[in-house]
């Protein structure tokens, strides 16, 4: 008889958790299974990857209504009024949070196990009677960020969970380090990826003469408290005035920060070499065609659009940040590392992954070996061995 999973995420936008759910939801065993997918919030024409949810997956919203959800809508691509703020957290969020609970009582009372895709839902599932997964992205370190309440409220948050899924080894031995009390619920899957997907993607027509000029890419929400992506624009300015490189900047993204990084490429006086294109659907043509990807974030949870470049073999330059640049790229074989912050470090690489032919050479030839580790069948296997753990 078929198990029934419930996975629940808090948005379904374009983001790297929503790639790799919509990955997970496609090659889960329907043999075993039947699966709902629970949305918290319906955010409509945001809702990049609504149509690539497979048709045999029933979709649920936990909250749809316009006049609760509008506010949250706008929040998540500018900045808004403190008016604005205010009112969404203080009057929207608890009706919200009223009818989302209510609504995932009903689908909780319909399945075997519940899965919380990105560890939002905790306080909704402490009294929940099913077994329950989190998979938690981020740093546990980066998150609580010295805090010591925010460390403890997450710890508390991570007591309602039966198993706690990080991402990479690295997360995991930050959460044993600061939770040992809990050091028996945490379990490593890798985020993981159909390459030959993203390989048949990549060949996709572009209708832009843009794809056809050299360019150095960056494929991330324009949110700078994380991406960091003014380190990127001030080492490109470096690139410009010191080597005179003929590539151009190309950023795939939005976010609230979009306006103050055009800013910045304004007074940097590189603004028509700085080219910000709109969120793609498919971003990988772009990738494809790019001399060197970058990623230049603070802090991440795996930074899975290492995996997409190193599977379309992009000579890659990321910042060694919190957790998983390290681990993806084989500790500096498979892509170079630089500091974080460190705009004249960046160039340097940058520049060397441009210029010296060899090192290309060296850096791809090691993608071909450790993309190996992400295989898409490893991780949906754990994942299902995982739960059947859990039902047994």
């Amino acid at each position: 008889m078929k198990k029934r999973l419930l996975i629940i995420v808090n948005r379904l936008l374009q983001g790297g958790i929503d790639t790799i759910l919509i990955e997970y939801l496609k090659k889960i065993d329907r043999q075993k299974y039947t699966i709902s997918l629970a949305i918290g919030t319906c955010m409509e024409e945001q809702e990049t990857y609504i149509h690539s949810v497979p048709s045999d997956i029933s979709v649920h919203y936990l909250v749809k209504k316009h006049f609760l959800i509008n506010y949250r809508k706008q929040r998540s691509i500018k900045k808004v009024s403190l008016f604005i703020k205010t009112y969404d957290e203080m009057v929207l969020s608890p009706m919200r949070r009223i009818v989302q609970q209510r609504n995932l009582n009903k689908l909780i009372k319909k399945n075997d196990i519940v899965i919380d895709f990105d560890s939002t839902f905790y306080s909704f599932l402490k009294n929940c009677p099913i077994p329950k997964i989190s998979f938690f992205h981020f740093s546990f370190r980066q998150y609580h960020n010295g805090n010591k309440r925010k460390l403890e409220r997450i710890g508390r948050k991570m007591e309602v969970y039966d198993k706690i899924v990080t991402i990479c080894d690295a997360m995991k031995e930050e959460g044993i380090e600061m939770y040992p009390a809990l050091k028996d619920k945490f379990v490593t899957i890798y985020n993981a990826f159909d390459t030959a997907t993203i390989a048949k993607k990549a060949e996709e027509p572009v209708n832009s003469p843009l794809i056809n000029r050299p360019y150095i890419l960056a494929v991330q929400r324009l949110e700078e408290s994380q991406k960091d992506l003014s380190t990127l624009i001030r080492a490109y300015k470096i690139l410009v005035d010191k080597y005179a490189i003929k590539e151009d900047l190309y950023v795939i993204g939005e976010g609230k920060s979009r306006t103050d990084l055009q800013n910045l490429c304004q007074r940097l006086n590189i603004i028509d070499r700085v080219v910000f294109l709109k969120k793609q659907i498919n971003p990988y043509p772009w990738m494809k065609h790019c001399r060197t990807f970058v990623l230049s974030s603070k802090f991440e949870g795996f930074g899975i659009v290492l995996i997409e470049a190193m599977a379309l073999n992009c000579p890659i330059v990321s910042s060694n940040c919190p957790t998983g640049p390290e681990e993806i790229l084989a500790f500096g074989k498979a892509g170079a590392l630089v500091p974080i912050g460190d705009e004249q470090a960046m160039a340097t690489a940058i520049e060397r992954t441009l210029s010296d032919t060899e090192y290309r050479e060296e850096l791809t030839s090691n993608m071909k070996e450790q993309i190996k580790k992400f295989d898409i069948q490893v991780s949906i296997l754990e994942i299902q061995n995982l739960v059947s753990s859990l039902l047994s």
